[in-house]
């Protein structure tokens, strides 16, 4: 993999505005997504026996919003994409994880750079201000303009994608990850990814002194997938999640404004449905010599949650009602909560080019498995997102804490885009230095 080249770096003009008496203040701002953090483990954490201290502090010091609606597909890089972007996927242009619609490719690539975003950005408005701007491990942030980079990005090859760096080495804003890595020393025998992360965003912090820190966690949505959003396991990484807020938190002071948040929330799952079955036996995807999928009249992006198939060709009637065959055949498992169309999808600002997105029904997940039966108890995940936001559980968070800011102020229910308008507001930025067209939110 080559690396990534970046663009010429521009000076940066000193961060401060100053108030009404003419003091100087900061605005500068650290974002903590959370990936997969439910709404109601921050706003009810007793009711979950969670041990969240740092959390609990923030929400009672700080403004939060009761539940955050997020996007369609309620996935993390389109949600991310919306993040720093205020708008839907069909503006940003990051319609799923996924950058292929090959179901037969043996390792899809997911939408790691950042030039698959069709609209400015959180970054591009504050380096255009002449803030000065960092990032470890954001989504779909792999070749962005940001000063100091350590984007989420591996080989989706590898056996262990955790554990092979390369390819963030690559594409980190030159010299700086082996400049982290040189700081850490010697690792904790329990140090966890999400160690790792906010140790390299703290060094960063420190020693760059960036203006925009963006910091992406991810040990949560790692054990909730696996064991459930509720399961022991999922909460005590929550637990450990908290700390690493708590030493971010430490570590900014009173300096900057804190944000944390997340991307979606989560659902238990007990079954496992395979679409790719069914559209196969209708003659949509084909089989090679040894029965393994190959493409044929669809492509095809599993999300958990969501299913949604594209024509390759133009169909024919005989093609439309193959596809609807199998989409019944589908629903006559219990597995679809809703058949989401082309009109539907264009309402929610969702993906232009899908023919239709299948909404999975509570305890449903969609996979990409080609072979054996239709529906059959999960194994290796249970629990996910991806659905319709509205389904409850998905509901994601969003808590303030600064300067300006209302001490236990509730936001009520907001929505996804709204988030970025704010956090460009909270930096300073001009207005509509965004394309959002959401209001932003009210935290004094």
């Amino acid at each position: 993999m080559r690396r990534v080249s970046r663009a010429a770096q521009k000076p940066h003009r000193k961060n401060q505005r100053f108030s009404a008496q003419g003091r100087e203040v900061a605005r500068r701002l650290v974002v903590l997504s959370v990936d997969g953090l439910r709404a109601d483990l921050v706003r009810r954490p007793d009711e979950f026996r969670l041990r969240i201290p740092t959390i609990r502090s923030l929400v009672r010091a700080g403004a939060s919003a009761e539940a955050v609606e997020s996007i369609f597909p309620s996935t993390t890089y389109p949600a991310h994409a919306t993040l720093v972007t205020g708008v839907p996927p069909r503006v940003h242009g990051v319609y799923s994880h996924l950058d292929s619609r090959d179901p037969s490719a043996p390792a899809r690539p997911w939408h790691w750079f950042a030039r698959a975003l069709k609209v400015p950005t959180l970054w591009d408005a504050a380096r255009a201000a002449g803030l000065k701007t960092a990032s470890v491990g954001w989504p779909v942030s792999a070749g962005a303009n940001i000063d100091f980079n350590i984007p989420e990005i591996w080989d989706p090859a590898a056996a262990d994608p955790y554990q092979n760096f390369e390819p963030a080495v690559l594409n980190s804003t030159p010299g700086l990850f082996d400049e982290v890595k040189n700081g850490l020393g010697d690792l904790p025998p329990d140090s966890t990814h999400d160690w790792l992360r906010t140790e390299a965003a703290l060094h960063i912090w420190r020693k760059h002194s960036p203006d925009l820190l963006l910091i992406h966690l991810v040990v949560y949505d790692d054990q909730a997938h696996h064991f459930g959003p509720l399961s022991a396991q999922a909460l005590a990484a929550l637990e450990r999640t908290d700390e690493e807020i708590a030493r971010v938190q430490q570590a900014i002071g009173r300096s900057a404004t804190f944000v944390v948040l997340s991307d979606h929330g989560f659902v238990p799952i007990e079954k496992e449905v395979a679409p790719q079955v069914a559209l196969a036996e209708e003659g949509l995807f084909g089989r090679n010599g040894s029965g393994a999928l190959k493409l044929r009249k669809l492509g095809a992006i599993h999300a958990g949650g969501s299913y949604a198939a594209y024509w390759l060709q133009p169909p024919t009637r005989q093609d439309r009602e193959a596809l609807e065959r199998a989409v019944k055949r589908i629903a006559s498992t219990g597995a679809v909560a809703e058949i989401v169309d082309r009109e539907k999808l264009h309402t929610l600002g969702a993906d232009p080019d899908a023919e239709l997105i299948l909404d999975a029904a509570p305890g449903f997940l969609f996979s990409d498995r080609s072979n054996g039966p239709l529906v059959c108890e999960s194994a290796d995940d249970h629990g996910a997102h991806g659905h319709l936001p509205s389904h409850p559980g998905l509901e994601a968070c969003f808590v303030a804490l600064g300067q300006g800011i209302q001490r236990g102020k509730i936001l009520g229910r907001i929505h996804l885009t709204q988030i970025a308008p704010t956090l460009a507001r909270i930096l300073g930025l001009p207005d509509r230095a965004l394309p959002s067209n959401s209001p932003t939110l009210d935290l004094a």
